[in-house]
């Protein structure tokens, strides 16, 4: 069973610096859902977090021959 992250946690695993910016990618379903529990509690499935920092891509930085 997946354990269920916090707003901070999501924050600190992915490095985003604010909610708002996680809250936008939400919305534009660029990030995984959150899951709503009792009251008003909103919580993020590690996996679906984890499994979304795993699939974005690698920025890559060309090498260029400078010996030339």
């Amino acid at each position: 069973m997946d354990r269920l992250l916090t707003a901070n946690e999501v924050l600190t695993l992915t490095g985003y610096k604010s909610r708002s910016t996680l809250w936008r990618k939400v919305r534009g379903r660029a990030f995984p859902p959150p899951v709503k529990l009792d009251g008003v509690a909103i919580r993020w499935k590690e996996g679906e977090v984890r499994t979304w920092i795993e699939d974005a891509p690698i920025q890559s930085y060309g090498t260029k021959d400078r010996s030339a």
